[in-house]
């Protein structure tokens, strides 16, 4: 049975980053990749009827993302809180988790540094760190810290999306032509204009599938199909563009609905294999705060990490 439930956790993550991190499929149709609740980043909301009256002279959105295309180095704060209450064999836990991940990007050539921290309250937290480079084989060194020891690969520049911020607001996005602007909020003390965009329940079940979530699953020897993801309903995702800038400085969903209700449905796929589990996620919130553009703090791979 943990076998199986290692499965559930795995298909979930990869819903996750079909949706929250963005994938080829959605940056050619729509978008969507938490709570903002942290005090480092101070985000203030103003109501939608005190948005600024100034109309801007130009597409926000659409300035954003050329911007981004251009962008040398950056920094960023990506946040996901997640809830999970698990029932088995007359048995009861809850994980409460809010894992962090501080990245820096440069872009020529790509240079990452990622600094993560999961933390699980009473049951502790993990701690990792990741560092990319380029290599003389034109690929890239991989410096990983788990914790207790550093371990090295080599990667193709497209293994590290997920580290690298710049690329991951832009996926992220996908399609800004997409979105609704909703007024002005101050983000990070500053004046940003709001945009939502709603992914359709069609359009997330597609990218969950195009994410392999479903051959991830069959590897570990469950037989599930497609009808897991049914019903997942919609979900909203916001962007802000700095007013000032014309920078996309924060994104920000909430897969609350989303996540319970595939774990109740990759429950129910089990059958007979999970007779008497339940499982629930009462929180799922996702952000990210970009910041430093062009500018952001340089670095060097730690020796200990090298050797």
């Amino acid at each position: 049975m943990k076998k199986k439930f290692l499965a559930l956790i795995l298909t979930g993550v990869l819903a996750l980053s079909a949706t929250a991190c963005g994938d080829s499929s959605k940056n050619a149709n729509a978008s969507v990749n938490t709570d903002s609740r942290t005090e480092t980043q101070e985000n203030t909301a103003q109501p939608a009827e005190q948005a600024s009256e100034a109309q801007p002279e130009v597409d926000p959105m659409e300035e954003a993302m050329k911007n981004m295309e251009s962008v040398t180095s950056m920094e960023a704060q990506m946040i996901m809180d997640m809830d999970m209450n698990i029932s088995a064999n007359g048995q009861e836990q809850a994980v409460e988790s809010t894992t962090t991940m501080d990245m820096v990007c440069f872009s020529d050539p790509l240079k990452i540094k990622m600094d993560m921290t999961m933390d699980m309250g009473d049951q502790g937290s993990v701690n990792m760190q990741v560092y990319a480079e380029p290599s003389e084989s034109g690929t890239y060194n991989v410096y990983m810290f788990d914790g207790q020891s550093w371990s090295t690969q080599e990667s193709a520049a497209s293994a590290l999306a997920e580290y690298d911020a710049r690329s991951s607001m832009i996926s992220s996005i996908g399609d800004s032509t997409q979105y609704t602007q909703e007024g002005t909020e101050q983000v990070n003390g500053a004046n940003a204009y709001k945009y939502s965009y709603v992914l359709s329940e069609e359009e997330m079940k597609e990218q969950i599938l195009s994410s392999g979530a479903l051959d991830s699953v069959s590897s570990l020897g469950m037989e599930v199909d497609e009808s897991m993801f049914d019903g997942l309903g919609e979900m909203t995702s916001y962007v802000w563009i700095d007013e000032a800038t014309l920078y996309p400085v924060k994104y920000e969903m909430d897969m609350t609905a989303v996540m319970d209700t595939l774990m109740t449905n990759m429950i129910a796929a089990l059958g007979d294999q999970a007779e008497g589990v339940s499982m629930s996620i009462p929180k799922m919130k996702i952000s990210m705060t970009c910041s430093n553009f062009n500018n952001a703090t340089d670095f060097t791979v730690p020796d200990e990490a090298k050797n």
